[in-house]
């Protein structure tokens, strides 16, 4: 790495350089990333990026008081009506929605059945279609032998 007077002056306070711990790629990243994992442009390693020289760790001022806890305490006691509220909201949808699967699933049933008689009603007309037809076809040759009658009917007798 190079001469740290060299880097202070080439960047200024405000960033921070530091070198991969992986390939020793020098780095800089703006004094705002502190604590922030980066990759490394080269290798491709995670690297965290250090605090600044100096900065320092704020500290809590005051720690927690019983007082505090208690606050805390009573704010989640004042949710809990709220969030029994949502459950009873929630049971109340899941009634409405399965009585509604409930009667779509009877519906559904309905109109299978429905589906199932239309079909046996299209087959059973597709056969009688098809016995007209024969005998239509029956009846076309037979009209038609009785106008075109053939030439060894024809013959005058002897």
């Amino acid at each position: 790495m190079a001469n740290d007077d060299t880097l202070n002056e080439l960047f200024p306070a405000k960033d921070i350089v530091f070198d991969c711990g992986v390939c020793g790629k020098s780095l800089v990243i703006n004094a705002l990333g502190a604590g922030l994992a980066i990759t490394c442009p080269d290798c491709g390693a995670e690297q965290q990026v250090p605090l600044a020289e100096d900065t320092e760790v704020a500290q809590p001022a005051v720690e927690p008081s019983a007082a505090t806890v208690v606050a805390d305490e009573q704010e989640v006691e004042h949710e809990l009506p709220e969030i029994s509220d949502v459950l009873a909201n929630a049971h109340e949808q899941i009634n409405a929605l399965t009585l509604e699967n409930d009667e779509l699933q009877f519906r559904r049933r309905f109109l299978e059945k429905r589906y199932a008689l239309a079909s046996q009603g299209l087959q059973a007309l597709k056969r009688e279609m098809i016995t007209l037809r024969k005998a239509m076809d029956r009846t076309e040759a037979i009209l038609k032998t009785m106008e075109d009658p053939s030439a060894g009917d024809t013959q005058p007798m002897a």
